[in-house]
Formats: C-alpha cells, structure tokens, sequence
C-alpha cells in the first residue's frame, strides 16, 4: 500500500490516509467501517471500488497542487463510489481551505457518527478541536413560515424546504434569503450572521391575489380586466402632435415671408439674378418643410386621439340556457 500524507495549513490537521491505487486497500477499509442501522445496501463491486481509489489518489495529487477544488470534487465522488467514511475527514478539511465552513462541519460531524469507536483518541479530539474552531466560523438560522412547502433559497441556492426539521447551519457573513411558493410573492432579505450567532427568522408569505394569477373563484374563471392602454403613449404623441404644429406654423411663416420678399425684390431695382433665385429657394424650402410637417401633425394627431379615446373591449352580452336536476337554469352577462 502506498501512503500518501498531507499538510493543511488552515487548521493544522493532516489528510487522512488512503491508498493510491490499491483495490484491496479499499475493500479492507470498506470492512473496518461500523455497520449502519438499516439495511446494508450491496457493496460496491470490484471495479467501482477500483474507481473509488484511483479518485482519491488523484484528489490527493490535486490537494498537493494546491488545486483545493478539484480535489474536493474529486473527493465528493470517491466517497459516493466506495460510501468508507474514511474519506468525509478529508471532504471536511479541504472544505476548510476553500471557506466552506458549515459543509466543512457538516462532513466532519458525519466522520464522528460513522466512524465511532474505529476512530483513535487522538484522532478524535483532532476532530473535536476543528469542530471547536468551526463553530466560531458558523451560525444557526431557523426560518419559520406559516406556509408548508416553500423553497428556502441561500445565496441562490435551495437549501431547505419548510417547514425545517432543524436550523439550518451556514457560513457566518452577509446572505441573501428567498423563500418561494408558487401562489405567493416571493419573501427576499439580507441577514448578516456572526460566528455562534441563533438567529430565528419569522417570515409571511403574502398571497397573490386570484384575480392576478387568473385562477378559478368558486369554481368560476375570473375575469382580469384588460388594462387600459399606457397613458405615455397618449402623451407622447400629444407632445409629437403639438412640435410638429408649431414646426408647420414657424416654417410656414417664413415661407410666406421670404415669398412677400421675392415680389418686393422683382419689383426694386437693382436687384441681382442670383438674389432672386436664393430668396425663391428660401421661400420654397420653407413651404415645402410646412406642409410635410402640417401633414406629419394631422396623422399624429389621429394617433393621438386614438390612445385617448380608446377604451377596453367589453364581453359582448349573452345569454346561455342550462338543463340541471332541479331544474332549468338562465344565465348570462349583460
């Protein structure tokens, strides 16, 4: 067996042992772990337990690389492959170098559990000094809702569902809280968490209203009033209608200015050619710019006057008959 130690330098504590690339190392750790409480489950065949070593060791190279989260995936999968408890001692303290505290303790408290009387003193109150000096590093969060089945999101992450069997452990720091249920908006909050902190957060789901999801009232579909049309649009083309107005009646004016001008200057003498077919360009220039903008006005106009008048479809009205065991029944909307 080929033993492979390493050095942590956040908590000072050493990677666990395992093998690098031995099969019957695996399957005689496997044999050492206590016996669970239900049903063993079938143990892991021949090839998943070579699988399962050759992951460790290579989240062993990856640890000395100095590649924490490589290491810890590599880790992760080692342990659901082989299920030896051995492995959660190494998941908890590379979890410590990436400040994934509260994973960090949750990995080395199911060590403890699984590893039991297998587990030497020293290893053990190793353990329990880490844990020690964890517990400055998380807090307790118990949230309380009314409303059963509404996801609690952490940093953008489900994290439980309420109501919660036990309070939540999370990193201490800054965090972003979301509880959702479908059928009410969504509760958002930013909670800040010292180390040792117990925090119990009492949160209200309000419910939207039916008439704004579109459901059923007594069995009966609701009716959502269509909205009337957005009164900026109104407004805009009001503002878009009076500018050009007032664009057509500047223009136009000087166009009849510069026309007023150019009989002035047929008529006085001496009076140049070129003078004459400026002010006649001047003149027409200036009518033309009017009557487009007189006609761009009235269209906008029209625009203008049809967000304002316009109103929402009404249901047209109707009667319905009905055969029922009491009776006949009438209905209809007027």
């Amino acid at each position: 067996m080929v033993v492979k130690m390493a050095r942590l330098s956040g908590l000072g504590v050493g990677l666990c042992v395992v093998l690098a690339g031995s099969q019957s190392a695996w399957a005689q750790a496997e044999a050492t772990a206590p016996a669970p409480a239900t049903t063993p489950a079938a143990p892991p065949s021949a090839e998943v337990l070579k699988e399962a070593g050759e992951r460790y060791a290579r989240g062993l190279s990856l640890y000395g690389d100095g590649e924490f989260l490589l290491a810890l995936v590599e880790f992760e999968r080692a342990y659901q492959l082989s299920n030896n408890y051995k492995v959660l001692y190494n998941i908890g303290q590379v979890r410590i170098q990436l400040g994934r505290y509260a994973k960090a303790k949750e990995a080395l408290e199911d060590y403890l559990k699984a590893g039991g009387a297998n587990l030497s003193a020293d290893r053990t109150q190793a353990v329990h000094k880490d844990l020690a000096t964890l517990a400055e590093r998380t807090a307790s969060l118990n949230v309380v809702t009314p409303e059963a089945g509404a996801d609690i999101s952490l940093d953008g992450k489900v994290i439980g569902t309420s109501p919660l069997t036990a309070p939540l452990i999370v990193d201490a720091g800054e965090h972003n809280l979301v509880l959702h249920k479908s059928g009410f908006y969504d509760s958002a909050q930013s909670v800040t968490l010292a180390g040792h902190d117990q925090l119990e957060l009492k949160v209200e789901l309000k419910p939207i209203p039916l008439a704004t999801q579109g459901g059923p009232v007594n069995g009966e579909p609701v009716q959502v009033a269509p909205s009337k049309p957005p009164r900026t649009a109104m407004w805009a083309s009001w503002g878009a209608t009076g500018a050009l107005a007032i664009t057509a009646g500047v223009t136009g004016y000087l166009g009849m200015s510069k026309a007023n001008d150019l009989e002035t200057m047929r008529t006085t003498y001496p009076v140049t050619q070129s003078e004459l077919e400026k002010t006649e360009k001047q003149a027409r220039t200036y009518l033309t710019v009017s009557t487009v903008a007189t006609g761009l006005a009235v269209a906008a106009g029209g625009v203008a006057l049809y967000f304002t008048l316009k109103t929402p479809k009404e249901k047209p009205a109707g009667v319905a008959f009905g055969i029922a065991p009491d009776g006949v029944r009438l209905r209809g909307s007027f």
